[in-house]
């Protein structure tokens, strides 16, 4: 495992590397409030590849966004094809978990990356909201942004501490929530303090309708595979059947575990994943 890190025209955006340098590369990104840690334990299943895991801005060990500033969802997709482009990767693989998975989805939709395949951990597409509802969501997240209640930055007397309140959310194994929190803890003179910005609590301004996530998928070319977990908090198998319908090309597996199976059990998705990677070569040589 080596550290990397980039210059985007925005952030320095740091992360991980592992494999064969010069094997196809996969570029992994994580969930919200996560970092590149999120695949660790997946990268050493994919010995012959370039395995890449980047932490979004705003999380793990990548820049904040500059003060009196705000996070945008859809600019973590201008940060996806910003990292691509200064790596220069063409035909590699794209594999995100949750709202990295949400924004590769909007990602491959636009066709401005070279995706030889697609893999989507827990998430197709953000969430949506019916269009009448967006002067509400406008307003919550200006009244949250200009009056923040609560938000107050969080500080640990140990690693042990920091991990529990981790786990006190639930679907993760402890394992899985001590290697998350190694790279996004850090020491300071209060004490242990997450690396992750506060303003990434703050609600978005717009959201998505579900009529345009599914015109994204449907711009979507690259085969893709959907894995879910059958006890996951999140019923993305049930509640997407359009946006499923629209990607030319899915393969959905569901497995044992929760929301992040690609973590506690690595070993399962990544024999899925390998079977996917497999099946798609024999098919792209017939």
């Amino acid at each position: 495992m080596l550290p990397i890190s980039i210059r985007t025209k925005f952030h320095t955006i740091e992360g991980l590397e592992w494999g064969n340098p010069q094997g196809t590369p996969i570029v992994c990104f994580h969930g919200w409030l996560d970092n590149a840690n999120s695949f660790a334990p997946l990268a050493k299943y994919f010995p012959e590849h370039r395995f890449l895991s980047f932490d979004f801005p705003g999380h793990g060990k990548s820049t904040h966004k500059p003060e009196n500033s705000v996070y945008y969802f859809a600019e973590y997709a201008l940060e996806i094809v910003s990292i691509i482009q200064t790596l220069g990767l063409e035909d590699f693989i794209l594999m995100a978990h949750s709202m990295g998975a949400a924004i590769s989805t909007l990602v491959a939709g636009t066709n401005l990356l070279k995706i030889k395949k697609l893999v989507l951990i827990e998430a197709l597409g953000p969430i949506t909201n019916p269009s009448q509802s967006a002067p509400d969501i406008m307003a919550e997240a200006i009244k949250q942004i200009l009056h923040p209640r609560g938000k107050k930055e969080t500080y640990f007397p140990n690693m042990d501490s920091a991990v529990a309140i981790r786990l006190r959310a639930g679907d993760m194994d402890e394992n899985s929530a001590s290697l998350l929190m190694e790279r996004g803890i850090e020491k300071t003179p209060h004490g242990l303090k997450p690396r992750r910005d506060l303003r990434l609590h703050f609600n978005s301004f717009f959201r998505y309708t579900e009529e345009q996530v599914v015109s994204f998928c449907e711009r979507i070319e690259c085969p893709t595979l959907l894995i879910l977990g059958d006890k996951s908090n999140f019923p993305i198998g049930s509640a997407y059947p359009n946006r499923k319908s629209a990607v030319q090309n899915l393969t959905e597996v569901t497995l044992s575990g929760g929301h992040h199976l690609h973590m506690d059990h690595p070993e399962k998705v990544a024999h899925v994943i390998q079977q996917f990677l497999n099946d798609q070569k024999t098919k792209d040589n017939s």
